[in-house]
C-alpha cells in the first residue's frame, strides 16, 4: 500500500470523519475556537493511502518565533526555561545547551487547546505511526525547519509516544491534566466518592452558600451576558493585572458561533439578582469541558461559588445529562484532586533536525 503525507492549511474536508472518535481538542469546533492561540498558522498533517483515505493525522503549526509565549516555546520548555512556571519542572532538559537559532523555525505538533495526540482510524497502529513520524520529520527537513516538537502530549497516546522515542525524540514530563470520572448518579453519590474529610468540607461549603442566601442554577448561554463579561474581566484583573472586555466578548461570541446552544451550560451562583460567579461547560458527546469561569471579587460572599459552579453543580447533574467525564485541564492540581479529579501526565517531546 502506497502512503503519502498530505499537508494542508486549515482543516481538510474529511476532518469530521477522521476525528469522529477523537478527544474534544481535535474536533473542528475546538480548533476553530482556539485557532489564534497557536504561534503560527494552523496546518494538518495526514498520512493517507492510495485512495486518499486518512490513516492518522495531527494538527500543527510552523513556528518562526513564539515570542513571549513561553508555554508554546519548545526551546524554553525543553531547555528548562519554564520550570519556574511549573512546566517541565523536573527535567532533565535535553535542549539545555541549545540556542534559539538551533530550534527555530520549528514544526509544533499540537492543537490550539493545549493538547497533542494523533487522530484517525490507525492512530494506535504502531506500524502506521512509525511511518507517520518518519514522514513528518522528512517533511520538516525538506521545508528547512530546524526541529519538530510536541507540547501537551497526552499519555493516552502511548503508541505514538513510543514511536517518537524510537525515532530519536527526547521526551520529558511537562505537567499533569485533571479529569473527573463520573461514576455516580446524583450529588450524594458524588460526595460518597470523595474521601470522608473532603466530603465533610464540600458539604460545609454548600451549606455556607445556602445560609448566605445564594441561589445555584444552570441555564443556556444567553445572547447577551453583561454579568459574565464583568466577572471575566474581574478574573483577568486579579490574576493578570489587566482586563480586556472586547477579548472576553470575542470568546463568548466564538462559543456561540461554533458550539450548538444545547452543548453550552452555564452554572451560576447569584444573590438578590446579582451574579456572584459562573462556570461554563461545553459538551462533546459524553464529556464536559470546563471552558471558562468567573467570580465577583468585589463581593465577600462570593467565596466558594467557584467550587459550586465548576464542581458541585456539574457533578450533581452530569449523569442525568449522560456525561461520563468532566475535563478541567492542567493547573490548580491540589484543588482539583481534593474534589475527586484524577491526574494524568502530559509530555513535551522534541527532535533537533540539524
Amino acid at each position: 500500500m502506497a502512503l503519502r503525507l498530505a499537508v494542508t492549511e486549515e482543516l481538510p474536508s474529511d476532518w469530521e470523519s477522521v476525528t469522529q472518535h477523537a478527544a474534544a481538542p481535535a474536533t473542528r469546533r475546538w480548533i476553530q475556537l482556539g485557532h489564534d492561540w497557536l504561534p503560527g498558522r494552523l496546518h494538518t498533517l495526514a498520512l493517507r493511502d492510495d485512495d486518499g483515505e486518512c490513516l492518522a493525522a495531527i494538527g500543527a503549526a510552523v513556528v518562526e518565533d513564539p515570542g513571549a509565549r513561553l508555554r508554546l516555546n519548545a526551546h524554553q520548555v525543553l531547555s528548562g526555561g519554564t520550570a519556574a512556571m511549573g512546566l517541565a519542572a523536573e527535567g532533565p532538559y535535553p535542549w539545555a545547551d541549545t540556542e534559539h537559532a538551533e530550534v527555530f523555525p520549528s514544526l509544533l505538533l499540537m492543537y490550539p487547546n493545549y493538547a497533542s495526540f494523533p487522530v484517525g482510524p490507525a492512530s494506535r497502529d504502531r506500524a502506521v505511526l512509525k511511518e507517520f513520524v518518519a514522514r513528518i520529520t522528512d517533511w520538516a527537513r525538506a521545508q528547512g525547519l530546524r526541529s519538530v516538537s510536541l507540547l501537551f502530549l497526552r499519555a493516552s497516546a502511548d503508541p505514538f509516544i513510543e514511536e517518537l522515542r524510537s525515532a530519536g525524540f527526547d521526551l520529558l514530563k511537562l505537567t499533569e491534566t485533571c479529569d473527573l470520572r463520573v461514576t455516580w448518579t446524583d450529588l450524594d453519590g458524588y460526595f460518597l466518592s470523595l474521601p470522608s474529610k473532603r466530603r465533610v468540607e464540600a458539604r460545609r461549603e454548600l451549606r455556607m452558600l445556602e445560609e448566605r442566601g445564594i441561589e445555584l442554577d444552570a441555564r443556556p448561554l444567553a445572547a447577551e451576558e453583561p454579568e459574565i463579561l464583568d466577572l471575566r474581566c474581574q478574573l483577568a484583573e486579579k490574576y493578570d493585572g489587566v482586563s480586556d472586555i472586547e477579548r472576553e466578548r470575542r470568546i463568548l461570541n466564538g462559543l456561540r458561533e461554533h458550539v450548538a446552544p444545547e452543548d453550552l451550560t452555564v452554572f451560576t451562583a447569584s444573590k438578590d439578582g446579582t451574579m456572584l460567579g459562573f462556570g461554563l461547560m461545553v459538551r462533546d458527546g459524553e464529556e464536559w469541558t470546563a471552558a471558562i469561569a468567573g467570580t465577583n471579587y468585589r463581593r465577600e460572599d462570593s467565596e466558594f461559588t467557584y467550587f459550586a459552579n465548576l464542581y458541585y453543580q456539574p457533578a450533581a447533574v452530569a449523569s442525568a445529562h449522560g456525561i461520563r467525564t468532566i475535563g478541567y485541564g492542567p493547573g490548580s492540581w491540589d484543588a482539583k484532586r481534593r474534589r475527586g479529579c484524577e491526574l494524568s501526565p502530559l509530555y513535551a517531546a522534541g527532535l533537533l533536525l540539524g
